[in-house]
């Protein structure tokens, strides 16, 4: 039986991989449903986090080593198999922390590790807002955090998922990185070119991998992967399913269009 921490879209028999998704600060699982139409060899499986979606009525946890502690004992079962993770802003760094919580455990690692919309670990650094008053924050999140126009005339939503976008804004703006050795797991970083997020920090997940490290950048602004998700599910299929030469780092490339 699954945990309720881990939801599948559709069942793939036999999986070459099975990829779990995290996502960014205040998104749900949901975000990743489409992912598996354009897979038949992997198996898209989601995060289901406290605080949406049918966790809605559990307080979300806006501490990463709490919040990792729990993903720890729900991805267990997978390290059985072949399996990697994708994680996109927030989700990325989850992911990251969560490879190095498996690595700790003595547990298999993932077969990769695919992060999008955040610098290095090492290099994060965030200005305080889960702590803004209501309209500052609501003003924040319309000006570029994803929060749609159309939303803001139903303030009513908005006041209901605030406390689970607070609690996710102090995952990141609280977390603090510790020296650790690099992880022995390839990382493929997905870069927006109008991201706020430097191409230099992102190549910087080089510097805590011992494996390939390679970064691809897309067209777009921090929610590039939601308009390429076609092309992101196939470059991952692709990295997960084919032998990769030995390691290379700060590989820019651009997708085909």
């Amino acid at each position: 039986m699954r945990s309720c921490w881990l939801a599948s879209f559709a069942d793939v028999p036999d999986p070459a991989c099975e990829l779990v998704c995290f996502p960014y600060a205040g998104g749900s699982g949901s975000v990743f449903r489409g992912w598996q139409r354009h897979t038949r060899s992997l198996r898209v499986t989601a995060a289901c986090l406290p605080g949406r979606e049918v966790r809605l009525s559990e307080p979300a946890i806006p501490d990463i080593d709490r919040l990792t502690t729990a993903l720890l004992t729900a991805v267990t079962p997978l390290t059985g198999r072949r399996y990697a993770f994708f994680g996109h802003s927030m989700g990325a760094l989850v992911a990251f922390e969560l490879t190095r919580r498996i690595r700790d455990a003595g547990l298999p690692l993932p077969a990769g590790l695919f992060v999008a919309g955040l610098e290095a670990p090492h290099l994060v650094r965030f200005d305080p807002a889960h702590d803004l008053p209501r309209d500052e924050l609501v003003a924040w999140l319309h000006q570029g955090q994803g929060l749609d126009a159309e939303v803001l005339a139903y303030p009513e939503l908005i006041d209901l998922m605030l406390p689970t976008i607070r609690a996710d804004l102090a995952v990141v703006e609280n977390y603090r990185f510790r020296p650790l050795p690099p992880l022995p797991v390839p990382v493929h970083v997905l870069h927006g070119r109008d991201d706020d997020v430097d191409v230099a920090a992102s190549g910087a997940w080089a510097e805590l991998t011992s494996e390939e490290c390679r970064v691809t950048t897309f067209d777009g602004g921090h929610f590039f992967v939601r308009e390429h998700e076609g092309r992101i599910v196939r470059l991952i299929e692709d990295a997960l399913t084919t032998t990769t030469p030995a390691r290379e780092t700060g590989d820019i490339g651009g997708i085909e269009r």
